[in-house]
């Protein structure tokens, strides 16, 4: 750049440079003595030669000047500009492409998996040791004997008056199957995780937070690129047949989850998010997979993501045996040798037969819709024995035949509906320690609940989620699509009027947010107003949004089109018949259908939840029907579909925000079987999903969440904090806000002579 300066000398210049410059601000000043005499004098152009070439006399004879012209050459620096990456160089001032991602992995030293190279902690550090073995003597010539050996040394032989080798629970819906690739609700997951194992799986760790343990695995390496992740398994570990497991059973049970495509529950979106199939057909996975040797192989990901390993302690990462699968598997093939259909062994490991899987129990007993047992699997890996040798989950609908079984104790766990509490949990308002008529019947402070003699009540804050799905493209009872609504415009219907927003936002102001949360649930659910629940990270992400306003939600359904032009007595019968306009009265419907509202038998809070937004529904002109359904009903309708509106829970698979976003909200996945499709939505999650830097990727959730509030596909209602009570003679594991109840880790205090013998601590 040109500047315009007084003049600056170099050192063999500098004194008379100082005389001048001082004359100058005398000359200015009117001062007399810079000639060195008393004569007051001005510059003339031969001072200013003196000086240098270059330098001229100011117009107004004050100062000698130059015009320098400065030359600023800009150096180009390549290198990596990227400042999230490994090598980043903050001198450079080009990318040259030369940019590495920092090697994701476990930071923490005291981890069983702590990775050296690792530059970003992934989150997903294993803090327990491995787990002892039970090595038992056994092959196939002696397993009986084997079996017998160990049930004789493993065996709870506790007496008391309590069962004290036995636990029973009281549950509200049965299981859809024992199969790990298809089952997706929690009735099911809380069998197969004690039926089933998987290479590492979430427990807590005494102070209330859920940490991932290894359990098949003895631990794993990634990749510098982030996407092979190197396992290394236990090898004394045998199926409950006494089959030995091996690296070639989990590479077949994770592409047999890939493959298979969990026709019913879609559950297999949790690997397929992340593993291939067989996409060359030769089939296996080794596109994705490899085995190394029989306790090790690789899994390769199309792209980063650093939930990886908490996705596969889920139950569709579970491991089941590959030989005795394959011995029982129904192919059908064509004329020409093609492959008709292939169930995988669905059919087989639907009930968990003997030799599925290596956990500690195996399915004795499973009568639908009235019971399931499990009793141990005597070769079971982990050293210890049986503190319970008998579990039965019974289905029981009528809370109060679950209460009234709690309290004479033929139930260790009830299902306890939250207005039933005060009987056995209180707070102690006066103070003494104890309860007494002046602590009266309501728990209004949960967080510091006690317990009544006989009970532990413990407040557990849940990453639970309770929430209403809709359906876009509802079916019939005959499998077909429901065309209602003519979304075009040529005149013909082409679609269901579900599909429109404006209809979905109408349902979603219909909805009495507050009072359910604060009376339904009696202050039990937390607000949450999106897929991210508090305690995620990202949840601040979203904010409130919804509210219940029947006169907006009316106002939606005017400005959309949907006026009152229905005969509802005749859509009763499924025919939609048009009103003339001149014979309305404003009572017709708005809606060419009813829209199906559907809650499970046995929990009373989703009944009355669907009860409150059918009658504020129809005070607006949209006819709804409904009822209580049995739990294998229930999911029988939202697997085929056949529902418009379906009161549901989603408890997480695993701790990552994507977890709940992408199976609520991405077409890809679908898992609500809603059929919502936002493209906005789905790039956002598709680049959250492996974005790695914080920043970035909140910044994706907020587009996500902005996008899906004026467009939703579901009333998020609340999180679940509440109070939970037991007997206090079990001993439980340590609390862990995801999973199931891992029974080989519980205790049960024999009751000998009315006390207690023995302690949890």
């Amino acid at each position: 750049m040109i500047l315009n300066t007084v003049h600056s000398l170099n050192d063999a210049m500098k004194a008379k440079a100082n005389a001048l410059l001082l004359c100058t601000l005398m000359i200015a000043s009117a001062l007399a003595g810079c000639a060195g005499d008393d004569v007051e004098r001005t510059l003339t152009q031969a001072d200013c030669d003196a000086i240098g070439d270059g330098y001229t006399l100011d117009s107004d004879n004050n100062a000698c000047v130059t015009t320098v012209t400065e030359t600023v050459t800009n150096t180009v620096v390549k290198g990596c500009t990227d400042s999230s990456a490994s090598n980043y160089d903050a001198a450079a001032t080009e990318d040259d492409g030369s940019c590495v991602a920092k090697v994701e992995g476990c930071m923490d030293d005291t981890a069983s998996n702590y990775d050296e190279a690792a530059e970003v902690d992934s989150g997903m550090c294993a803090f327990a040791a491995e787990a002892a073995a039970y090595t038992p003597d056994i092959n196939e010539e002696n397993w009986s004997a084997a079996w017998s050996a160990a049930r004789q040394t493993r065996e709870c032989s506790e007496v008391g008056t309590n069962r004290p080798c036995e636990i029973v629970e009281l549950t509200i819906g049965d299981a859809s199957t024992f199969d790990p690739a298809d089952a997706y609700d929690s009735a099911s997951g809380d069998i197969i995780e004690n039926v089933f194992d998987t290479l590492y799986r979430y427990a807590g760790d005494g102070n209330g937070n859920s940490i991932i343990i290894p359990r098949l695995a003895t631990g794993h390496t990634v990749s510098t690129d982030g996407l092979t992740y190197t396992f290394t398994l236990r090898d004394d570990v045998k199926f409950s047949n006494g089959d030995h497991m091996t690296a070639d059973d989990v590479v077949f049970s994770w592409c047999r989850v890939l493959e298979y495509h969990a026709p019913e529950s879609h559950v297999d979106w949790i690997l397929s998010q992340n593993l291939e199939g067989d996409t060359d057909g030769d089939g296996d996975c080794d596109e994705s997979m490899t085995v190394v040797d029989a306790t090790t192989f690789t899994a390769t990901l199309g792209s980063p993501y650093s939930g990886f390993v908490s996705t596969i302690a889920y139950t569709v990462g579970a491991v089941v045996n590959s030989d005795l699968c394959n011995a029982n598997r129904v192919v059908t093939k064509y004329a020409n040798g093609s492959i008709a259909t292939d169930d995988w062994c669905h059919g087989w490991m639907d009930e968990a037969p003997l030799g599925a899987g290596t956990n500690a129990y195996i399915v004795d007993t499973w009568i639908r819709e009235d019971r399931i047992v499990l009793t141990p699997n005597w070769l079971y890996w982990e050293e210890g024995n049986f503190a319970v040798n008998r579990y039965t989950s019974s289905i029981v609908t009528e809370a109060s035949t679950r209460l009234l079984a709690f309290e004479d104790g033929e139930a260790d766990f009830g299902s306890i509906n939250i207005e039933h509490m005060p009987k056995f949990c209180y707070n102690d308002l006066d103070g003494d320690g104890a309860y007494t008529s002046a602590d009266g019947d309501a728990i209004d402070d949960k967080p510091n609940v006690m317990s009544k003699d006989g009970y532990i009540c413990n407040y557990r804050e849940t990453f639970t989620t309770t929430l209403s799905a809709m359906n876009l493209n509802p079916k019939d009872a005959d499998g077909d699509y429901i065309l209602n609504h003519d979304c075009d415009g040529d005149g013909t219907n082409d679609c269901n009027a579900m599909s429109i927003p404006a209809v979905r936002l109408a349902v979603s102001y219909a909805f009495d947010y507050e009072t359910h949360r604060r009376d339904t649930y009696d202050n039990s659910l937390a607000p949450q107003y999106g897929p991210i629940p508090t305690g995620f990270l990202y949840a601040d992400t979203q904010t409130q949004t919804f509210n219940y306003d029947l006169t907006y939600a009316e106002s939606l359904l005017e400005n959309a089109g949907f006026i009152r032009q229905y005969d509802c007595a005749e859509l009763a019968n499924n025919n939609t018949v048009v009103v003339a306009e001149a014979d309305r009265d404003g009572s017709e419907c708005r809606l060419p259908s009813i829209l199906r509202v559907m809650a499970n038998e046995g929990n009373d809070y989703r009944i009355a939840m669907a009860g409150q937004l059918q009658q504020a529904l129809g005070s607006i002109g949209v006819a709804t029907d409904g009822s209580a359904k049995p739990w294998a009903e229930y999911l029988t309708q939202y697997y085929a579909k056949t529902f418009e509106i379906r009161f549901s829970g989603w408890a997480p698979d695993y701790l990552d925000p994507d977890n709940y976003w992408s199976p609520f909200a991405s077409s890809t996945e679908d898992v609500y079987g809603t059929g919502y499709s936002n493209a906005a939505v789905d790039a956002a999650l598709l680049s959250a999903k492996s974005e790695t830097d914080d920043t970035a990727r909140e910044a994706f959730y907020q587009a996500a969440f902005d996008a899906w509030k004026v467009d939703p596909n579901m009333i998020i209602i609340g999180q679940y904090n509440g109070v939970g009570v037991k007997h206090n003679d079990v001993c439980s594991a340590p609390w862990s806000a995801i999973g199931s109840a891992h029974w080989f880790d519980y205790d049960k205090l024999p009751m000998v002579d009315g006390a207690l013998v023995g302690s949890c601590e």
